[in-house]
């Protein structure tokens, strides 16, 4: 059998030893719902969502139902900061970010339904969720699991200096304090800038590559 190592602070340590509870039992119990819950979230997208999420994925998936195409990871964060007045949005413009009109490129052709990054963007916005011991999903989540590494807009919010640990940190604050007016700084990595560049120049070759070769004869392409 397995072993983990639960950690816990020293008061509730002494209040589990004199309840004489199991740890082991508990532990096992609460890891087994966690999975089940992550289980469904990655295959249905069903979950334990705030109201104010529930409506900003039904809205992007009748939306893009209508668009002919599933919903993308950057279409739910689109859709969280154009609502613009949820937690998550407003962490965002609290470290110093104005929010422009959202322009999203095309995802996949589909008929609404949650695209496989999604499901994996609401999967870790549980993870999210979990660590930070609340028992929902909301906006702020979705934010926070879209600016960790790896994550579809990671490159985004490292240009502009936001990590998923500032936007903890600032969630953290407004949760506590609504009205607080202590934000974050903005940490920008001076490699985002020269990723960012790489990018613009890498899709401005493709570009005049198209141009020169007209529509349909891209680079590797038999029009045969």
């Amino acid at each position: 059998m397995g072993k983990v190592n639960v950690y816990l602070p020293d008061d509730l340590e002494r209040a589990v030893r004199a309840a004489g509870l199991s740890v082991s039992a508990v532990c096992q119990s609460a890891l087994q719902s966690a999975l089940a819950k992550l289980g469904q979230l990655s295959s249905t997208g069903q979950g334990h969502f705030t109201p104010r999420l529930t409506a900003i994925i039904d809205s992007q998936r009748t939306l893009r139902a209508g668009q002919g195409r599933d919903v993308s990871a950057l279409d739910l964060l689109c859709g969280i900061l154009k609502d613009g007045e949820n937690l998550g949005a407003r962490a965002v413009q609290a470290l110093g970010v104005d929010l422009p009109a959202p322009n999203i490129p095309q995802g996949p052709e589909g008929t609404g339904a949650l695209a496989p990054d999604a499901l994996e963007a609401l999967a870790n916005a549980f993870k999210v969720a979990l660590d930070m011991r609340h028992d929902h999903i909301g906006t702020e989540h979705v934010v926070i699991a879209m600016a960790a590494d790896g994550a579809p807009a990671h490159d985004i919010f490292a240009v502009l200096g936001i990590t998923d640990r500032l936007l903890r940190q600032q969630v953290e604050r407004m949760i506590a304090n609504p009205w607080t007016h202590q934000h974050g700084k903005p940490e920008v990595q001076p490699d985002a800038f020269a990723r960012l560049d790489e990018e613009v120049r890498r899709l401005a070759a493709e570009l005049g590559e198209l141009r020169r070769n007209g529509p349909g004869q891209g680079p590797g392409l038999d029009t045969a």
